[in-house]
């Protein structure tokens, strides 16, 4: 009984899809109460509570983030990274950045996450480290 009720739903859903395709054009057969996912980007505040190895960096909450992936370089194009500072999964609205070198330009940004869909980053922030 099951393995009939199996074909006849798929043998349903075949028919309706080759329907939709030959009758319709591929706009007409989306689902319009299907909305695209987006996160906002979070607001980051100046760096603080810098020292020669960190700093501590802080962002807004966004509405409905799960996490948030916070970056960290030398370079203002992140085209590389700090080790273990590459979209770092964070929890928390601030995190101390540590292992840093002494008296270096740092740059970092952050993005907020909600299940596999992330924002764009926030705006960029510089921070000296200091000697």
């Amino acid at each position: 009984m099951k393995i009939s009720n199996q074909l006849s739903l798929t043998h349903r859903l075949a028919t309706m899809l080759f329907v939709c395709a030959t009758l319709f054009t591929a706009a007409s057969c989306k689902d319009d109460n299907v909305q695209p996912v987006t996160v906002a980007a979070p607001t980051l505040s100046d760096a603080s509570a810098i020292t020669a190895t960190g700093f501590t960096a802080t962002w807004t909450a966004v509405t409905g983030a799960e996490k948030y992936l916070l970056d960290v370089s030398t370079v203002n194009t992140f085209a590389t990274t700090v080790t273990g500072y590459n979209k770092k999964e964070i929890t928390t609205l601030t995190t101390n950045v540590t292992g840093l070198t002494a008296n270096t330009k740092y740059y970092f940004r952050v993005y907020a996450k909600k299940g596999t869909v992330s924002s764009v980053a926030s705006a960029t922030k510089e921070v000296t480290t200091t000697n």
